[in-house]
């Protein structure tokens, strides 16, 4: 009984698995944004996103523009998602006609040193 409940408390302590993005065949999506802002809303340096793997069935785009964060309420930058902040976006297109699962990769590179990898099941409707 006691393996029964540290499995069911194990199970239940898991994060969710990542829902896919969806998206119509051939249209823009954006998959990933990122930023890295000081407290008064000014950028605190670049933030480098690369593709580590590149989907199948189409392209990603990456470009430096405007992004709104999302700061948690608790934290002093929440002030900074009612604006646009420097950031960088990753940009999925699939293949003209193309319908059905696919996958991209994606590294970020902040400023301060940390770095985070993403994968983006991608479903193309």
């Amino acid at each position: 009984m006691r393996l029964v409940v540290i499995v069911l408390g194990l199970l239940l302590s898991m994060a969710p698995a990542q829902a896919d993005k969806v998206v119509a065949s051939g249209r823009p999506l954006q998959l990933y944004f990122a930023y890295a802002t000081n407290p008064d809303c000014t950028s605190a340096g670049a933030v480098v996103v690369r593709v580590v793997q590149p989907p199948e069935h189409g392209r990603v785009s990456i470009r430096q523009t405007g992004v709104f964060p999302n700061f948690p309420p608790a934290n002093p930058r929440n002030v900074c998602n009612r604006r646009r902040v420097p950031g960088v976006q990753a940009i999925y297109t699939s293949q003209r006609g193309y319908i059905g699962p696919d996958l991209v990769v994606l590294e970020a590179l902040f400023p301060a040193g940390r770095g985070v990898s993403v994968q983006l099941p991608i479903r193309v409707m």
